[in-house]
C-alpha cells in the first residue's frame, strides 16, 4: 500500500502540470471569435437581428469579463466602474471595428475618459491602424509622432462629437519604466479657425498596460499675435467669397467648396503656427502641469 502510494506521489511530482491559458491571449481569441461572428452576421444581413445584438451584448461582457482578468484590478480616483470601449464588433461585413479594445472609465459628466488595454493588445491595434488605407506615416514613425495623430485618437479614445485634433505636444516627466506622453488639442467636427485647443490626451505605458485618456483643461489661452495673421488672409479671402454667394441666385457649389477649403487650409497653417509659439506663451507651464496631474491620475490607486 506503501509502495503504491509512494508511486502515486512519484507519477504526480513528474507529470506536467496542466498548462494555463494566459490570460491574454484567453481575452484575443475571445474577441476574435466576437469579431468573426459579427462580421459573418452583417455579411448575412442579420447585423441588426435582435438575436444578434443580444449575442454581441453578452459577448461584450464576457470580454470586459477577461480583461479585468488580464489586466488585474484598476481604481481611478473619481472614475465611475469600467465598461467594455466596443460598442460594435464591425464597421461593416467586410471590416473590423478599428477602435482600441479595453475597459473604458469616465468621471460623472464625461469629461475626462480613460481607456485601458494590455500593452500587448495596444501594440497590436496600433500596428493594425498604421496599415489601414490612407493612414498617415505617422502611425507607423514611433509613439510620439503616432500620437500626434488625429487619426490615433479617434480610434482609441475619441467620442461621437467629434474627432480630437492633437495641437502641440506637453513635454511631460515619466516615471522610470514608463512611456508617458500628452498633446493638447480640440476636439471638433468641422475646421476651427482660431479657436484655442481646451483638451489633453495622453498615451501611458507601463507595467504591461497602455492607458490613453482625454480631459478637459482650464487654461487661458488668449490670441497669440503671430498665429492670428497667419490665419488672416484666409479669412479674408472666406469672407469675401461667402458675400459673393450671399448675392448669387444660384449658389455655386464650387464656390462653396472653395470656402470650406479655405477654412480647412487656414486652420492647418493657424495649428501649425500654435505649435510653433505655444511653448513661449504663458499657458503652456499650466498645460504641462495639467498633463502631469492627468498622468498621475491614469497610474491608477
Amino acid at each position: 500500500m506503501r509502495r503504491r502510494l509512494f508511486a502515486a506521489g512519484l507519477l504526480a511530482v513528474l507529470l506536467p502540470l496542466p498548462v494555463q491559458a494566459d490570460p491574454i491571449d484567453a481575452y484575443v481569441a475571445a474577441r476574435d471569435q466576437a469579431i468573426a461572428a459579427s462580421l459573418a452576421a452583417a455579411k448575412a444581413g442579420k447585423a441588426d437581428d435582435p438575436a444578434v445584438q443580444k449575442q454581441e451584448e453578452a459577448s461584450a461582457a464576457e470580454l470586459a469579463r477577461l480583461l479585468s482578468v488580464a489586466l488585474g484590478p484598476l481604481a481611478f480616483e473619481g472614475m465611475g466602474p469600467p465598461r467594455y470601449s466596443l460598442g460594435t464588433f464591425a464597421e461593416d461585413a467586410a471590416t473590423p471595428t478599428r477602435r482600441l479594445d479595453g475597459l473604458a472609465f469616465a468621471n460623472a459628466d464625461y469629461s475626462t475618459r480613460l481607456v485601458v488595454t494590455p500593452e500587448a493588445v495596444f501594440t497590436a491595434w496600433l500596428a493594425a491602424r498604421a496599415k489601414d488605407d490612407g493612414a498617415p506615416r505617422a502611425l507607423r514613425s514611433g509613439l510620439p509622432t503616432a500620437v500626434g495623430t488625429a487619426e490615433f485618437f479617434q480610434n482609441a479614445i475619441a467620442g461621437d462629437g467629434g474627432y480630437f485634433q492633437p495641437y502641440v505636444a506637453l513635454p511631460v516627466a515619466a516615471s522610470p519604466g514608463e512611456t508617458a506622453l500628452a498633446v493638447l488639442g480640440l476636439q471638433v467636427d468641422e475646421p476651427a479657425g482660431t479657436t484655442a485647443p481646451n483638451e489633453i490626451s495622453i498615451l501611458r505605458i507601463g507595467n504591461g498596460r497602455a492607458v490613453v485618456g482625454m480631459t478637459m483643461a482650464k487654461l487661458t489661452i488668449g490670441p497669440i499675435p503671430a498665429c492670428e495673421a497667419v490665419w488672416t488672409p484666409y479669412k479674408v479671402k472666406a469672407d469675401a467669397l461667402a458675400r459673393m454667394l450671399a448675392k448669387e441666385k444660384k449658389p455655386s457649389a464650387n464656390r462653396q467648396d472653395e470656402i470650406t477649403r479655405l477654412a480647412s487650409d487656414g486652420t492647418d497653417a493657424y495649428r501649425a503656427c500654435f505649435a510653433r509659439e505655444a511653448p513661449k506663451q504663458a499657458f503652456f507651464t499650466a498645460a504641462v502641469k495639467a498633463a502631469e496631474a492627468f498622468l498621475a491620475l491614469a497610474r491608477g490607486n
